[in-house]
């Protein structure tokens, strides 16, 4: 089940942050570059979550 983009998650304010700031800081070096958003993805039989990167 997709959760939403990755960076929404960080603090109160990231989802209404500008995405290309908010790409400077998500962890992943080269997702301003590519064009590509981490989301996040979550398995309700299994209870885990899985970042998979969505091209822009």
């Amino acid at each position: 089940m997709e959760s939403g983009r990755l960076m929404d998650y960080f603090e109160n304010y990231s989802p209404y942050m500008e995405i290309n700031l908010t790409k400077m800081e998500d962890g992943y070096p080269d997702t301003n570059s590519d064009q590509k958003c981490p989301h996040l993805y979550h398995c309700p039989a299994c209870q885990s979550d899985e970042v998979i990167f969505i091209k822009e």
